[in-house]
């Protein structure tokens, strides 16, 4: 299960990271800012999360990945506290939903960082299907 989130969490980041090299300078529906450097690292965090999810990796690699994404997005978070434009970072300047998606972002990977069994396989074998027969194999139950 973690890394079927941490494949939604990078659909999530990518998408709006992806949307937003094609809307530079000014707002994404009026409320996200959408600067090349927060771009560049929304695409870089879903990068990490797609090669948490779909490569075979141990747990504690699952765990640095989405460390250093829920790091890079709280520390966006926290700096966007500081100052609205990032030192320079976000020409267009911060809104309170650019805060809200770093720190949901940020949350979202430590949490699926920190669960129990993250070397779950994402697409887990089913059981075959019972062949309707009763337990001496002859058809009668």
């Amino acid at each position: 299960m973690a890394k079927s989130l941490a494949l939604l969490l990078a659909m999530v980041i990518g998408g709006h990271g992806l949307l937003g090299l094609f809307i530079e300078g000014e707002h994404l529906l009026g409320i996200f800012s959408v600067d090349i450097t927060l771009d560049l690292i929304y695409l870089g965090s879903a990068a990490l999360l797609i090669v948490a999810a779909v490569v075979d990796v141990s747990p504690v690699t699952f765990r640095i990945l989405l460390g250093v994404v829920a790091a890079s997005q709280l520390v966006l978070g926290f700096a966007g506290l500081t100052d609205q434009h990032l030192y320079g970072a976000a020409h267009t300047g911060l809104t309170l939903m650019d805060q809200l998606v770093f720190f949901a972002n940020g949350g979202a990977a430590l949490v699926i960082a920190l669960f129990p069994h993250p070397q779950l396989a994402l697409w887990e074998e089913q059981a075959e299907p019972a062949s309707g027969r009763g337990a001496r194999g002859n058809g009668v139950g």
